[in-house]
């Protein structure tokens, strides 16, 4: 009896001091937005190529969401520059604090996911760590994005012709759990499967001032043309 009740001691002591780990920021602090995608157009997939792995970028955005500077946390030499070019066309909705416009990071990754028609394909998502640890934006709150941890690839539907990538709006809690996925570019048949795999992904969350709390990232999922169809 006495070791139970120890036991149970001891997990609430953890319970109560994972809390503290992810707790929100001060009240009476400034409310904070942090930075969002808006529009967002297609990744190509590389003509001929059977690449399949992630690149993940940090863009550093003013105060009126343009993009500044961008940083490659996940390289994938063939594939790196094409996800390069394409944000530079999207739009993103710049942070606030206050209700002022600040400049702020936004993590965006993508995914050039296999041709696994019904999910067929063993091959596994690999996520090295991050060649860098994020910095805030120049300028700007002392604001870390939320970063991957784990992910799998999405499957592609058995019967499906489609090609195309699908831009998801991933909302992270302060305890790095998915809350909410939008999909800001959509391709019919292959918008579903990517928005089902980011969910079962892993995260940590963004921290502002040192404390854990909400924001989003970007996740694209390029999948290639369907090699057996027409």
């Amino acid at each position: 009896m006495q070791a139970t009740l120890r036991s149970a001691a001891l997990a609430i002591l953890l319970a109560s001091i994972g809390t503290a780990a992810v707790r929100a920021v001060p009240a009476g602090q400034p409310k904070f937005l942090a930075p969002d995608v808006k529009t967002a157009g297609d990744i190509p997939f590389p003509p001929n190529s059977m690449a399949a792995g992630a690149v993940s970028l940090l863009l550093a955005l003013d105060a009126t969401g343009q993009v500044q500077n961008v940083q490659v946390l996940r390289d994938f030499p063939s594939l790196t520059g094409v996800v390069q070019s394409a944000v530079q066309t999207w739009q993103f909705a710049p942070a606030t604090l206050g209700g002022a416009h600040v400049p702020a990071d936004l993590s965006v990754s993508a995914v050039f996911n296999p041709y696994n028609p019904g999910g067929t394909s063993f091959q596994t998502l690999v996520l090295p760590p991050p060649a860098f640890t994020p910095a805030p934006a120049p300028g700007g709150p002392n604001f870390v994005p939320p970063q991957i941890l784990s992910g799998t690839f999405a499957k592609y539907p058995a019967n499906s012709v489609a090609w195309g990538a699908v831009v998801l709006d991933v909302r992270i809690d302060s305890a790095g759990l998915v809350t909410n996925v939008r999909a800001v570019r959509k391709v019919a048949s292959l918008t579903t499967p990517a928005m089902n795999a980011v969910q079962t992904w892993a995260f940590n969350p963004a921290t502002l001032d040192g404390h854990a709390v909400g924001a989003n990232l970007v996740v694209a999922f390029v999948f290639p043309r369907n090699t057996a169809g027409p």
